[in-house]
This record gives C-alpha cells, structure tokens and sequence, in this order.
C-alpha cells in the first residue's frame, strides 16, 4: 500500500511537472528581433573587469597565467 502511495505520488509530480512545461511553452510571448539583439552583453576586454566581479577577475588571470606558461614552454624549446 504504502509503494502504491509513491507511485501515485510520483505520477502525480510528473504530470504537474509537464502541465506547467507545456502552460510556460504557450504563455511565452514571441520576441521581435531587435529585443533579441538588444538584450546581448558584450564581455569587457581582458583583464578590465570590475573590482567586485571576483569571477571574471579569476578567469582572466587564469587566462594570463596560462599564455605566460605557454609563451615560456615554445621560448625553452625554441634553439
């Protein structure tokens, strides 16, 4: 008894789960073109992030450490 309540349980779960996937899907309106292209972010140039974007100050230094490693990898093996 107690695994057929789970199993109704579940089913129930799914079925809310798709009803709303397929509500969302209808409710959704059509975006014109220029809202698209308008709402796209150009990324900042490298290494010119801001102070509190820890992230993207990571990641470029990330990126820094990487070209450098390489830049002295071909440098070493270069007669």
């Amino acid at each position: 008894m107690r695994s057929f309540l789970i199993f109704v349980v579940l089913v129930g779960l799914g079925a809310l789960y798709l009803w709303q996937r397929h509500n969302e899907a209808l409710s959704e309106p059509a975006r014109k073109p220029e809202t698209v292209a308008s709402a796209q972010l150009t990324p900042a140039p490298r290494g010119q992030a801001s102070e509190h974007n820890w992230m993207k100050r990571s990641l470029d230094r990330a990126a820094t450490v990487r070209d450098q490693a390489r830049a002295q990898t071909k440098e070493a093996q270069d007669p």
